[in-house]
């Protein structure tokens, strides 16, 4: 079994290990008296994510590859890729210059702790859109070390949605290497799409929608702006679930055959294009899940879904949550456990 996101533990000193940028580091490490030790530069945004006080997130519960190994165990999990924890915030930073370098640091910080040469442990290399030259350099950098099988980005904070020119590097890069895209939710607040116009008072509320929302701005722009004709480049979708896909399959295509001439560079039609993606599973979205097998078939996603708990989020889903899933056959499970994940990332 295949577990697409695990994620890691980093916190701010030891990042300071792996930032390259000497004069930064020493200066970051002298600015943070008033600041949370373990996040460091990244601003926190206030949201309760405790459920009142019942829940607790470790930021040092996997601070290298081994201290998930009993875990790993426990979900017979064969292999695991790893996702950046508090580290993929980074975006968040308001300096260029810092956010690059933490960029780097991240990803020097996983290569060294994550990333094993035992056909077990593997991970993804993080990127910042936002710098599309300093990220293609960092695909450029890293796309050859064994044990990185994906480019990760956070999906939110963007101000434009990923089918635009300006993320073409990062494109060229991906495809030169032939690495996935991974895009990963989010749920603080920016002043970016979806969230500033969100206005709502509980984080109950807010992560209700701010994922699958920011899944829908990026991928019917992907498609609208014929992305997937031009690179040869799988995506991956994390952290929304899969319900999502239906409304904007059923949507995007009536308005593609209404438009066509808006993207006369696709040669079939958009619902085709998503089911061509990957969506990792978490959340199920439970209440409901004795009818995901129907969902996976109406929306041609037998070869789409990929496992992932998102461990150690107290909200994480077991891989019972799939193998002992009653909406499931067991060719679809197989498919979300193994085969489709072995697809996508190449291992």
């Amino acid at each position: 079994m295949y577990d697409a996101e695990v994620h890691t533990s980093e916190t701010w000193e030891e990042l300071m290990e792996y930032m390259e940028d000497e004069e930064l580091r020493e200066r970051e490490q002298n600015g943070y008296g008033n600041a949370p030790e373990d996040w460091g530069p990244i601003p926190w945004d206030g949201w309760d994510r405790t459920n009142g006080g019942r829940h607790k997130y470790d930021l040092g519960a996997i601070s290298k590859a081994e201290d998930y190994e009993e875990t790993r165990q426990q979900f017979n999990i064969d292999k695991v890729i790893f996702s950046p924890g508090t580290g993929f915030k980074i975006f968040q930073i308001p300096e260029a210059r810092a956010r690059i370098g933490y960029m780097r640091a991240m990803n020097n910080f996983t290569l060294d702790r994550f990333v094993r040469d035992d056909d077990t442990y593997y991970a993804k290399v993080h990127i910042v859109p936002d710098h599309p030259e300093e990220s293609a350099a960092e695909i450029e950098r890293l796309g050859d070390e064994d044990g990185i099988v994906s480019v990760f980005m956070a999906d939110l904070g963007l101000d434009f949605p990923l089918g635009h020119e300006r993320y073409e590097p990062i494109y060229e890069a991906a495809e030169k290497h032939d690495l996935p895209i991974t895009l990963h939710a989010d749920s603080s607040v920016y002043s970016g799409f979806p969230t500033n116009g969100f206005k709502f008072n509980t984080f109950l509320e807010l992560h209700t929608l701010v994922h699958p929302m920011t899944k829908l701005w990026h991928a019917t722009s992907i498609i609208g702006e014929e992305i997937p004709e031009r690179y040869d480049i799988d995506w991956c979708f994390l952290e929304a679930g899969q319900s999502w896909v239906q409304m904007l399959a059923n949507r995007m295509d009536r308005e593609f055959m209404e438009r066509s001439s808006d993207a006369p560079g696709l040669t079939k039609l958009p619902s085709e294009y998503l089911s061509d993606f990957y969506y990792g599973t978490q959340p199920l979205e439970e209440p409901r899940n004795t009818d995901l097998g129907n969902i996976i078939e109406q929306n041609q996603l037998e070869d789409s879904l990929v496992m992932a708990t998102d461990w150690p989020h107290h909200d994480f889903d077991s891989t019972t949550s799939v193998s002992q899933n009653d909406g499931l056959s067991r060719e679809q499970k197989v498919k979300i456990l193994q085969d489709n994940p072995a697809e996508l990332y190449g291992i």
